[in-house]
């Protein structure tokens, strides 16, 4: 099946809205009720507030237009799997034609992020990967998360493991952008903090900030424990999970959401 499958798939049960809800809350529900479905694996404390606003969302649609949700998030994670070289969401973002909704906002092609990945790949796995043991990327406007997914399949044709070896850190004064972010780095098996909030005013984790942690992130938390040392802002409860605890609520989750373990490696 090939990436332009997935695409007509996707917009043939997005478009079952149409007429009914505008074309910018439906991509807006999903996004929050996919990257809702991902970090509620985990007990955060942020798990009942999110939890409670997921419901409220998926209450205002009728019954027959709920399981829309499931099956978009489903085609996101089949054409990811088929294909991780793409920025998926950000292209359909396009593809609707939503970035005229958000005021001209266009996101980097995934082709200019790959070239930039692999100019700063150069020389980092002789000197960061063998110091500390995994090497970090960051994106503070990281939009849908081009970059940041072009740095994961540069990584692996490197030989790295981006799922145990890359922390990826994201940051974007936008929701609906940290979001899609969120949501395809978590498809991926990205260990990734995805932030939303402005990167110049409030970078990394100021309290105004909204931090979402991908589940893979959980799973190998301890690995990058050194990165948060002597930031003040971070709470402990976010950076220190216990593993087989992790890893007992990733299995528990089983089904509501398909993670590739093995094109990383």
């Amino acid at each position: 099946m090939d990436d332009s499958r997935f695409v007509k798939d996707f917009l043939a049960v997005f478009h079952k809205f149409n007429y009914r809800y505008s074309k910018w809350e439906v991509w807006n529900d999903f996004l929050y009720m996919a990257a809702t479905s991902m970090a509620n694996m985990i007990p955060i404390a942020e798990r009942e507030e999110r939890e409670q606003r997921y419901l409220s969302i998926i209450h205002k649609y009728p019954e027959e237009l709920r399981e829309c949700f499931p099956e978009l998030l489903a085609i996101v994670t089949l054409a990811l799997d088929a294909n991780p070289e793409q920025d998926f969401l950000g292209s359909m973002y396009h593809r609707l034609q939503l970035h005229q909704e958000q005021k001209g906002q266009f996101f980097t092609p995934y082709h200019i992020s790959h070239f930039m990945a692999e100019i700063n790949m150069v020389g980092v796995e002789n000197e960061e990967l063998k110091k500390k043991g995994y090497i970090t990327v960051s994106d503070p406007a990281c939009g849908a998360g081009a970059m940041l997914i072009a740095f994961a399949n540069v990584a692996r044709a490197h030989g790295i493991n981006y799922q145990k070896e890359v922390l990826f850190f994201g940051q974007d004064i936008d929701l609906t952008a940290a979001l899609m972010c969120y949501v395809q780095l978590s498809i991926l098996g990205c260990p990734a903090v995805v932030i939303v909030g402005d990167s110049l005013v409030k970078p990394d984790f100021h309290p105004d900030n909204d931090v979402w942690y991908t589940p893979f992130y959980y799973l190998n938390h301890w690995r990058f424990q050194s990165f948060f040392a002597g930031k003040e802002e971070v709470r402990e409860a976010d950076v220190v999970v216990d593993k087989a605890e992790a890893e007992k609520y990733a299995e528990e989750a089983g089904g509501q959401l398909m993670l590739n373990f093995s094109k990383a490696s």
